[in-house]
């Protein structure tokens, strides 16, 4: 299982150099085509601040410290895991739906 740590693009060129090359590199670490979800997935983490996940990769683990509402604006289903890592018994936000209050600490998109 892939697992990806939440990072934030500083610059403009740094945001779209992540979106040029992205593609290549997913298809570069897994042999064949990466599979992308469309839209945004929101929440809050226990500090209160709004973070987004932008047409995040299927069956790819996202680090996310999440602590309130969240809003799943994607085409996939979202997984939410109480520990790093996607491990642990998983919550669903299924596609499109918002959630009431989530603690979790890693997301997964599946398709």
């Amino acid at each position: 299982m892939k697992c990806r740590a939440l990072t934030r693009v500083g610059t403009l060129s740094g945001a779209v150099l992540l979106a040029l090359t992205a593609p290549a590199l997913a298809f570069a670490a897994t042999g064949g085509p990466a599979t992308w979800a469309t839209g945004t997935f929101g929440f809050t983490t226990p500090g209160g601040v709004q973070e987004q996940i932008f047409n995040p990769q299927d069956d790819t683990c996202y680090n996310a410290d999440v602590a309130g509402p969240v809003q799943n604006g994607t085409n996939r289903d979202a997984r939410l895991y109480p520990g790093t890592g996607c491990r642990g018994t998983y919550t669903t936000i299924i596609k499109g739906q918002n959630g009431s209050y989530v603690d979790a600490k890693s997301v997964m998109f599946i398709r």
